[in-house]
């Protein structure tokens, strides 16, 4: 049986691509450990998850609670090296940097492991702030050329890490973060009671899911209200960013927009479902601010979500999903990332019934035969495990 190592300085439950990994790999008589940091002291906002049939999580002890996040990181590297010893991993796949860094002492332990990194956001050295951050960015550059394979949500910036980290030794790949085709959930009835205590039974449901944070149009969206029907309301659902919600409450406090705009924060997996389940179509857009938020379409994670649920969405007017729609006609693009675009293109498309349902064709067929997990793990994975 081989065994794999998952490993990541953070919350594995954040993130979908490893969950479906865990349990694509997981049910290939394999078996998985997923090394991770101790977040027990935070918000358990997600629950519980499924990572799959002979999976373990081990945890690194949190013995030194009082210390900085630099000697907790310093206990996490030689947790992972006395967990490489004892088990003998086949497989190593590094989740993001900080996990990435690992490599270096496992490579002295190798026991002809695989080393494999997957990279869900990295940015160019001139777009980060801080010598510190600069320097973790070249030392990611580094690591990454003891990994024989690399994975990124999308192919553009597998080609642009390649290019800028010089790195010739390793095989690239790109595997966007869709859902599997019988993806399911399980029923929750706690957004319905909300909808019905609101008076909101029969509005049309437009919904933001994920971060909620100053990267993402969210002002102009929120302004955008202004310019709409009392119909329609909008659903801001997600983790918020340095109190960024609050913020967001303040403003829609002072549009006089409380009936028509409500953010839920911290929900759980299966009510974030439920809303999407019951929303008529939903909003993507993101700042141009880094590499990652400039190549989003088919790799964002809410992308995705409004894909596998079948909702028609609107992004923001940016290249790359400009490009993206030459392949997959499933989404309309506003002309201008302000508020009154995004109400215009919100209107346009509720009204146009021809178009709703033309798009909800394309992505449903878009799903079944590119967009999703199934298709990714063929082309990336499945080609050198």
């Amino acid at each position: 049986m081989k065994k794999f190592f998952f490993i990541i300085w953070g919350d594995p439950k954040f993130y979908q691509t490893l969950i479906f990994l865990s349990q694509k790999i997981a049910s290939e008589n394999s078996k998985i450990y997923i090394l991770s940091r101790n977040l027990d002291h935070k918000k358990n906002i997600i629950k519980k998850v499924n990572f799959g049939n002979n999976v373990t999580i081990l945890k690194c002890p949190k013995i030194i609670t009082r210390f900085s996040n630099f000697f907790e990181y310093l206990f996490f590297l030689f947790f992972v090296g006395f967990q490489f010893l004892l088990k003998k991993p086949t497989s190593v796949i590094f989740f993001n940097k900080k996990a990435l860094y690992t490599v270096l002492l496992l490579n002295i332990l190798n026991f002809k492991s695989s080393f494999i990194y997957h990279n869900f956001d990295f940015d160019l050295i001139k777009n980060v702030d801080g010598i510190r951050e600069k320097i973790q960015v070249r030392f990611e550059f580094f690591c990454s050329r003891f990994c024989k394979n690399i994975i990124f949500p999308s192919r553009e910036r597998a080609k642009i890490f390649k290019i800028i980290s010089r790195n010739k030794k390793s095989q690239f790949f790109y595997f966007l973060n869709c859902f599997p085709k019988k993806f399911q959930t399980k029923n929750n009835i706690k957004f319905l009671k909300f909808l019905k205590e609101k008076k909101l039974i029969n509005k049309n449901i437009v919904c933001h899911l994920g971060s909620i944070g100053p990267n993402h149009y969210l002002e102009e969206i929120v302004e955008s209200f202004n310019y709409l029907n009392n119909k329609i309301i909008l659903i801001i659902g997600g983790n918020s960013i340095d109190n960024y919600a609050h913020y967001l409450k303040r403003k829609i406090k002072k549009n006089n927009l409380g009936k028509k705009i409500f953010i839920l924060e911290d929900v759980s997996n299966d009510y974030w479902f439920e809303i999407l389940r019951r929303s008529k179509m939903g909003l993507c857009f993101y700042k141009q601010i880094s590499i990652s938020h400039k190549f989003m379409a088919g790799t964002s994670q809410k992308f995705n979500n409004y894909v596998c649920f079948n909702k028609p969405m609107i992004v923001n007017n940016n290249q790359d999903f400009k490009e993206f729609k030459k392949f997959h006609d499933i989404f309309d693009i506003v002309k201008k990332n302000t508020s009154k675009e995004i109400a215009l293109s919100i209107n346009k498309l509720l009204q146009n019934k021809k178009r709703f349902i033309q798009i909800k064709k394309n992505m449903k067929k878009a799903f079944l035969d590119d967009l999703n997990f199934e298709k990714q793990f063929e082309n990336s994975y499945k080609k050198f495990l």
